[in-house]
């Protein structure tokens, strides 16, 4: 069954049940609380926080050890991923200039932050959202949602076209001086957004306060409606799985190995200490005694022994070591921990980011289609706000620049093997020491035209004196 017609479905029970849209969206949201989908969204978050199911670890004797140890390896492996495709400013070209500019002056820097934050979620939560809308000034923004305030409905089973929405948040409000938590819901179609607030009860009801109702937004003081929601969506995979979906049970073994390995290592010094025919009264005035005077009394034929943990540490630190070696495997990342990784060549340095490439190469073609979806909105606002007329005319691509590590040496001989060879811009856009080849183009450019300019004015010069010598 497709979204649309589920959604047909449920309006059509809710018409015979004369169910309202407030209801729905109760329904709907409820149901999303309690859906795998959104506990694997919490738990992304709750692991790249650094705080695992190691957290549920218990010990029924109080007096002994219970060590909860956290590696940060999930934020590790979602760091390297988003900054390894998104850290370096990504380059946007069109073959009309005028669109080149529009759209170099649109991708400012608080918009690629945004980007980058939305990769970064759609990696820990397999599914990211972003808000269109524009700001006090006017401008063309994005704003990051939590995935698990979002509730799409899709009118397609591949989940590529958006038929409404639904978000859902807390928000703290101020009554006098109490302080409490009101609960918000969002509904956007092709025709608007409607407002409502949770009545505390699991109902929800028009918000009053906020209108009711609106448009999508705003501009020059003209309301605004598109055929869809202004709302953008970026998937890590096609199934909307992240990340921890594929290395949960590894990092969860790794914590709780090394957690009770620190236990035993831990109360091995609390040694079991095994009696025979001591004199005393009780176990507690043999502890004393022994911490006081280093010594007891013990009947002619007694005596003490004790006892230790047996701990294979070695063993421990092989299995730790494999399942370190299987997440960088699984996760498909890059294991900064090799040993032949800093002396590796440039080719075997690519072997290494295979997978790691193969990863991303994904997520960029999602951002390439989520830019293509985008374009009708920053296009309409253009010509709205008289920025750019007739802006649906040009074309233009999107160009993500790897944050690769490379052999310098190798790359600079590269580059200067292929002069003549290939373009100067490409050159410069694969040297190790460029990090925006269109600037440098213009350096070079800048102090050619000052090395002609000097050229110009010192054979001026010296024509001048071989006058003056005549």
């Amino acid at each position: 069954m497709t979204e649309t017609k589920r959604i047909s479905l449920l309006l059509e029970r809710a018409a015979q049940t004369r169910m309202t849209l407030p209801q729905i969206i109760a329904a709907e949201i409820t149901e999303f609380e309690a859906s795998p989908e959104r506990r694997q969204m919490i738990e992304g978050e709750l692991y790249y926080r650094n705080r695992s199911d190691v957290q549920r670890k218990t010990n029924p004797y109080p007096q002994r050890s219970n060590t909860r140890i956290e590696h940060s390896v999930f934020r590790k492996l979602v760091d390297q991923k988003t900054n390894y495709l998104l850290s370096r400013p990504f380059s946007i070209r069109s073959e009309n200039s005028q669109y080149a500019d529009f759209l170099g002056e649109l991708f400012d820097t608080d918009l690629r932050r945004v980007i980058k934050s939305w990769g970064k979620e759609a990696i820990k939560k397999g599914i990211a959202w972003v808000q269109i809308y524009f700001d006090e000034e006017g401008r063309f923004r994005l704003k990051r949602l939590p995935s698990e305030q979002v509730i799409p409905e899709w009118a397609d089973e591949e989940h590529t076209q958006l038929d409404c929405l639904i978000r859902y948040y807390p928000q703290t409000v101020y009554e006098g001086a109490n302080r409490r938590i009101v609960l918000r819901a969002e509904y956007w179609d092709k025709d608007g957004v409607q407002y409502f607030v949770s009545t505390g009860d699991g109902r929800y009801v028009p918000d009053v306060e906020r209108g009711v109702s609106g448009a999508h937004f705003t501009i020059k003081d003209k309301e605004r409606t598109y055929q869809a929601p202004p709302f953008m969506w970026v998937k890590y995979t096609e199934e909307e799985l992240g990340l921890l979906w594929f290395v949960k049970d590894l990092i969860d073994d790794i914590n709780w190995q090394t957690s009770i390995t620190a236990d035993v290592l831990r109360d091995i010094a609390n040694f079991i200490f095994v009696l025979r025919g001591y004199g005393g009264q009780d176990l507690e005035e043999f502890v004393v005694n022994l911490r006081k005077a280093l010594a007891i009394e013990v009947a002619p034929d007694g005596g003490v022994d004790k006892l230790a943990a047996d701990l294979n540490i070695d063993a421990v630190a092989q299995l730790l070591d494999r399942h370190r070696r299987d997440l960088y495997d699984y996760a498909r990342s890059v294991d900064t921990q090799d040993p032949n990784l800093g002396d590796a060549s440039g080719q075997a340095l690519k072997f290494r980011y295979a997978d790691l490439d193969m990863d991303v190469n994904d997520l960029e073609q999602e951002f390439r289609s989520a830019f293509g979806r985008l374009r009708k909105f920053w296009d309409e606002w253009a010509e709205l706000s008289d920025r750019l007329p007739g802006a649906h005319e040009a074309e233009f691509e999107v160009v993500f620049d790897r944050d690769i590590i490379v052999n310098e040496a190798e790359a600079v001989e590269m580059c200067r093997n292929s002069a003549g060879m290939i373009s100067e811009h490409t050159l410069l856009a694969n040297h190790p020491w460029v990090t925006d080849p269109d600037e440098e183009q213009q350096r070079l450019e800048k102090e050619r035209q000052e090395g002609d300019d000097y050229a110009a004015a010192f054979q001026a010069g010296s024509a001048g004196e071989d006058e003056d010598d005549e």
